[in-house]
């Protein structure tokens, strides 16, 4: 499996698979179905652009499947050695696989 940060050219899939588990986890994230519906694929293209400010507070993904998650670091020098991660998502035909053995 390889992680990789999301590009524009993701928006498409990106934004379906976020208003599929918007639409059907509503208690798991910050925003809401009815929020986003509506939002333009050049809006969702926009936020998946990398910045040079944004260091690694990008949308990656797992190569063999939809599991976009975003990673995120401090900004603070003293903090820059810690890192969180918040909207995961993971396609339900890929939940409950189970490790599998790299290949």
């Amino acid at each position: 499996m390889q992680i990789r940060r999301l590009l524009p050219a993701d928006a498409a899939a990106y934004q379906a698979l976020r208003l599929a588990a918007l639409r059907d986890e509503p208690f798991a994230f910050g925003s809401s179905y009815e929020e986003e519906k509506d939002a333009l694929l050049g809006a969702v293209a926009q936020r998946l652009a990398p910045k040079p400010t944004m260091d690694l507070s990008a949308p990656l993904m797992a190569s063999n499947s939809w599991a976009p998650v975003a990673l995120g670091r401090e900004g603070v020098a003293k903090l820059a050695h810690k890192a969180y991660i918040w909207g995961m998502v993971v396609a339900p035909a890929w939940r409950r696989q189970g490790n599998q053995p790299a290949r």
